[in-house]
């Protein structure tokens, strides 16, 4: 298999001037200039930056992902819009990072997988996807970082007796972008579903408790929100003004962190047993939906049986011998099983289901 590397930048707060549209051309031919993404793929050869200097300069957000088995998300945030020792309980050293870079936090999420990836990768598409974490995590939204170090548990950075960070609220409303990160981070549903179940409610100021904080304002603050509005220079005034108006309301409540990992992988394997059987007993159901819908044709199927085998072709056989095993499981069902040896021996069938 080739060598495949695929990185995606774009800027979300404000768009890259000309001589930054420019100064990042001049990394790769293949890459036009464009105020906001910029997208390098290699099949040998790699990037001629650092990916994290890149960003923390030029852009927003960044997705990597490279056949050989890593995945990387970085986000580029305001420094002044983020607490970094709010995040720091999810960091993990070479995983889950956040590096305060001049004005901005920079933070990255890692996944590895050791033997690469088998199947066909291609990056283009996940970022837009992703995008939304971003503003969750402004909104102090921190379903995606614990996500993050769920899906490394399986590391050496990490020991059984470790105690999970705080449990976010909110996990099990999963929105796109965080099913999406599920997806590129390859998280099961059975260790999803034991976090959520440690997870609160998620609480949210309504629209009328927000008209009676504005009503509340001054004149002199209200022009001054407006003139900030009106200038357009503050890509994130509408989060910064909603902290503003809620800065009395108390935090969403975080459920401390209390299961160790050892009891977390425990809880996930005993999860992933009831969804096995879940699964089983609804394929088990469909089956015999399905088995109920074909038993109005079965009398006329051993009839159709015959004029297959007489056609005495590969492909007519074949059918034949799917048709016979139907109507034994449906027969099986309504307790009036037939012997499907001497049925095959009827119509000249050998009891494998091969043909004479």
């Amino acid at each position: 298999m080739s060598e495949y590397q695929y990185y995606e930048f774009q800027a979300i707060d404000r768009p890259l001037t000309a001589e930054e549209q420019q100064a990042v051309s001049k990394l790769s031919s293949r890459v036009e200039p464009h105020p906001r993404r910029a997208v390098f793929v290699y099949h040998y050869s790699d990037l001629r930056a650092n990916a994290k200097e890149l960003l923390a300069r030029y852009y927003d957000a960044m997705f990597y992902i490279a056949n050989w088995g890593t995945t990387r998300l970085l986000f580029r945030f305001p420094r002044h819009l983020i607490d970094v020792k709010q995040m720091e309980p999810y960091c993990v050293e070479e995983y889950i990072t956040c590096e305060i870079i001049n004005d901005y936090v920079v933070l990255e999420m890692q996944w590895n997988v050791e033997d690469g990836y088998y199947d066909w990768v291609d990056g283009e598409g996940y970022l837009d996807g992703l995008i939304g974490l971003r503003d969750d995590i402004l909104r102090q939204d921190y379903r995606v970082l614990y996500l993050a170090w769920l899906a490394i548990l399986h590391t050496w950075k990490i020991d059984d007796e470790d105690v999970e960070p705080p449990v976010p609220p909110g996990l099990q409303q999963l929105t796109p972008a965080l099913r999406k990160f599920i997806e590129a981070f390859h998280l099961g549903e059975a260790l999803i579903n034991v976090a959520a179940a440690a997870s609160s409610l998620p609480t949210s100021i309504t629209a009328a408790q927000l008209r009676q904080r504005i009503a509340a304002l001054s004149r002199a603050e209200c022009d001054d929100w407006l003139l900030r509005l009106a200038q357009g220079q503050e890509a994130q005034l509408s989060l910064t003004f909603h902290r503003h108006l809620c800065a009395d309301e108390p935090a969403t409540a975080v459920t401390p962190g209390r299961r160790t990992v050892a009891e977390l992988q425990t809880l996930a394997e005993a999860e992933a047993e009831r969804l096995k059987r879940q699964q089983a007993a609804a394929a088990e159901a469909q089956r015999i939906r399905e088995l109920e819908a074909f038993a109005p044709q079965a009398e006329a199927s051993w009839t159709f049986v015959e004029q297959l085998i007489k056609q005495g072709t590969s492909r007519s056989y074949d059918e034949a011998v799917q048709l016979l095993v139907k109507l034994h499981q449906l027969a099986t069902h309504r307790g009036r099983k037939r012997r499907l040896p001497a049925v095959w021996a009827k119509f000249g069938l050998r009891t494998h289901g091969g043909r004479r």
